[in-house]
């Protein structure tokens, strides 16, 4: 099906067809018309595929971004007919993705072993796999592999399925250089790479099935969606004249609502993020430190409330954003620069940019946070309540975010700092 015509299609003639392959009729209407056009600050790529799947870029309902990394999960689990695999998210967009896949994607719906690249510091002792995204903003991709453990042991057998998930394969060369790393190191009879969109040109998978059997091994491709896009020739000339002539975003200028810092040590056991490993035992001290601290919280348990992850931090945010409620809504800050006009068409309306938790040299970005001075339905509506969950390190640099919040929220900012017993991250 083809999605209304956007701001995008019309300032830069770009055609957006997505159609989906999963959920049965009614799911797939929904599911297929969850993808809409975004352009970014980038000179390699003029658009952006904003999904509303997977609480990145755009706050969505929890319910329906959980639903959609557990309905890809069992698409993989179909495609590994049998053996559970070992599943890798693609940092920082699909970290949580990821997670939902991996949380249903062993046998019998079972949760299978899981892992996902990140940007962080390997810990000592890893081996780290270093391979590139080459259109992202920030190219260069790295996985941890530490001995041992669920996750080191299935990376060790040839006979185990190794998952690879991404919201979006627009060409393949990010999942051929992944598995050009992997194989290297830790070879394996065949891979399943699953996506929210799958935008590739049938010479493009024809590719990735020729590269694998080059190495011996073989490929699956699962997704949601099946997409075209399509770009005219000058496209990149194009969004750079239009991006110059873009007027900068206003910033927050409510009154500040009040900030209610609390702090979650984890239970022992439990990492923070899943870059060196994750199993069906951190999903269940998972699921008891969410269900311990969401009765504390005074927030509405509605659409009203945003629950808020850091850059990679994404999944422990959105669980907690489930154990508020369904209709809760829950995103991520990025650290992806992308163009914000608050204009009827554009899924991109406000933006907060502010010094990255991670790194004060740079900046990072929460999109549709700030109300939208004309909101289309669940588009920057504003929040009564924000909930910014983060396990960075406190530092003078991280009150600019929630300062923006607190002048962005109507009624409450709750920081959480989360963090592991250990103190690792």
């Amino acid at each position: 099906m083809s999605g209304p015509t956007g701001w995008v299609t019309t300032e830069l003639g770009i055609q957006l067809d997505v159609r989906a392959q999963a959920g049965g009729p009614a799911a797939g209407a929904r599911i297929a018309g969850s993808i809409e056009l975004g352009l970014r600050r980038n000179p390699l790529r003029a658009q952006l595929l904003v999904s509303r799947l997977l609480g990145k870029h755009v706050p969505a309902r929890v319910t329906d971004v959980l639903g959609a990394g557990r309905l890809l999960g069992d698409l993989v689990r179909g495609a590994c007919a049998g053996p559970t695999p070992v599943v890798v998210g693609f940092a920082e967009t699909a970290t949580a993705l990821g997670h939902a896949v991996a949380s249903v994607a062993g046998t019998d719906g079972t949760q299978a072993p899981y892992l996902h690249t990140t940007r962080r510091p390997a810990p000592e002792g890893a081996r780290l796999l270093e391979f590139r995204e080459e259109h992202s903003h920030a190219t260069q991709q790295g996985l941890a592999l530490l001995p041992g453990g669920a996750v080191g042991d299935a990376l060790g057998r040839a006979d185990v399925p190794l998952v690879l998930v991404d919201d979006e394969i627009s060409t393949g060369r990010t999942a051929i250089n992944a598995i050009r790393a992997l194989h290297a190191v830790r070879p394996r009879d065949r891979y399943v790479v699953a996506s929210l969109l799958d935008s590739r040109t049938a010479e493009q998978h024809r590719e990735l099935e020729a590269f694998a059997t080059g190495l011996g091994t073989s490929v699956t491709s699962v997704a949601l969606l099946r997409g075209t896009v399509r770009t005219p020739a000058d496209v990149l000339d194009r969004a750079a004249r239009l991006l110059d002539r873009l007027a900068p975003p206003p910033g927050p200028s409510g009154r500040p609502v009040p900030v209610v810092r609390r702090a979650l040590v984890l239970p022992p056991g439990l990492p923070t993020l899943a870059a060196h490993g994750w199993d069906g035992g951190s999903e269940r001290l998972l699921t008891e430190a969410v269900d311990g601290v969401a009765p504390a919280l005074p927030v509405h348990r509605d659409a009203r409330t945003l629950v808020l992850g850091d850059e990679e931090f994404m999944y422990l945010p959105q669980r907690l954003a489930a154990a508020l409620g369904p209709e809760v809504r829950t995103s991520t800050t990025t650290r992806s620069p992308a163009a914000v006009v608050d204009a009827p068409g554009y899924p991109l309306r406000t933006v907060l940019r502010f010094p990255a938790t991670e790194d004060p040299d740079r900046a990072a970005f929460a999109y549709n946070v700030a109300p939208s001075a004309q909101p289309d339905p669940g588009n920057a509506p504003g929040f009564d309540d924000i909930v910014l969950v983060s396990d960075a390190l406190v530092a003078g640099h991280t009150d600019v975010l929630v300062d923006l919040l607190a002048a962005t929220a109507r009624r409450s900012v709750h920081v959480v700092q989360v963090c592991a017993t250990d103190g690792a991250r």
